[in-house]
């Protein structure tokens, strides 16, 4: 990472412009190399300025965010970080943001937006001193829909299979990393999984439905008091925690919790992999995706604990290389392995 992070800040408010500038360079390690006020403003201050990260609204005029995205990812492959006003979002743009190549998105305080944003300027200045360590490489993936085009198992996993459930954990990176899984694997996978992917609570629900449109299982939001069903895949609802709980002759039944954040997030990996370890025991798969932090690391000691095994993504392909690092460093870690491979063994651990 520099020393010194270099943003170009890009919003159709000259007030907004302001703001940001302002907030971002009171805190150290961050410099704003300049502001744009369109995408097509945006597009000449990339190639011109080589900033390190891009703050990139969604809804401006001339030429909207994710135009500008596509055409800065096609042209000159940068961070771009997504911003915009709950109130004013269409909330599939930032998903849609999200597949088409943006690290992350962060949703503007709704009220007073001035001073929200101040409020929480050293959280959003220390998630662009993280991102800034994110991968290019791994942001230049093929599109999603490319993917569609010429992926998808057509294997259907012998129906015997041992193992019962897969949990999956992902934070930056993570919503087209689980689509680029979920397009390889079969629709009919005869295994229950549970993900975890740190998202603010608006999008849950959108999440769950784009990634079940994509040819792989079958993906629902999680809903409290509801027994898992085998051949299905249960989101994690954003700002709750889901709890896995053993149901003597009636199978597993899933929690939803409010309780506090764990490691500063909730929903929490690490609870979703405890609880499922103590339901599956060796009949259980966790797999830890790309994303900033060390959520999932604790859960992953556990299910190695209760005989289950761990496989994380490795560095090449990580958008953050932080929540696998930290299996790793935990020992927990059964295999590490590039993106692309892991629904191959998703599917082989199933058959063994």
């Amino acid at each position: 990472m520099p020393d010194s992070v270099k943003i170009l800040v890009v919003d159709d408010s000259a007030y907004m412009r302001v703001i940001l500038r302002d907030m971002l360079e009171s805190e150290e390690g961050l410099t704003v190399v300049d502001t744009a006020k369109d995408g097509i403003e945006a597009l000449e201050k990339v190639e011109r300025l080589r900033p390190d990260i891009v703050l990139l609204d969604i809804q401006m005029p001339r030429m909207d965010g994710l135009t500008t995205l596509q055409m800065i990812m096609k042209n000159r492959p940068t961070r771009v970080v997504m911003l915009s006003a709950m109130d004013k979002l269409d909330g599939q743009l930032p998903l849609r943001a999200l597949s088409q190549g943006a690290v992350d998105f962060i949703p503007k305080p709704s009220g007073t937006i001035s001073i929200d944003i101040i409020n929480y300027k050293a959280r959003i200045a220390n998630h662009l001193r993280t991102i800034a360590r994110a991968k290019l490489e791994a942001l230049k993936m093929e599109s999603i829909t490319a993917r569609l085009l010429t992926s998808g198992s057509e294997k259907t996993p012998d129906v015997r299979a041992k193992t019962k459930a897969i949990v999956l954990a992902a934070s930056t990176g993570g919503p087209r990393a689980l689509e680029t899984v979920f397009s390889i694997l079969p629709k009919n996978l005869p295994a229950s999984m549970f993900i975890v992917q740190h998202l603010p609570i608006e999008f849950s629900t959108l999440f769950a439905k784009r990634l079940d449109s994509v040819q792989g299982p079958s993906v629902r939001l999680a809903v409290d008091g509801v027994f898992v069903e085998n051949d299905t895949t249960y989101l994690a609802p954003g700002g709750t925690h889901l709890i896995l709980e053993p149901k003597e002759r009636k199978g597993v039944m899933m929690k939803l919790d409010d309780g506090p954040p764990v490691q500063f997030v909730r929903p929490s990996a690490n609870i979703l992999f405890e609880t499922a370890a103590r339901c599956y025991g060796q009949k259980l798969l966790g797999i830890v995706l790309t994303g900033m932090g060390s959520d999932g690391a604790k859960g992953a000691e556990v299910i190695k604990r209760y005989g289950g095994r761990v496989i994380v993504q490795n560095e090449e392909s990580s958008v953050i290389f932080g929540m696998a690092n930290a299996v790793i460093r935990a020992g927990a870690a059964d295999e590490v392995l590039p993106l692309d491979d892991i629904p191959r063994r998703m599917i082989d651990f199933i058959e063994e």
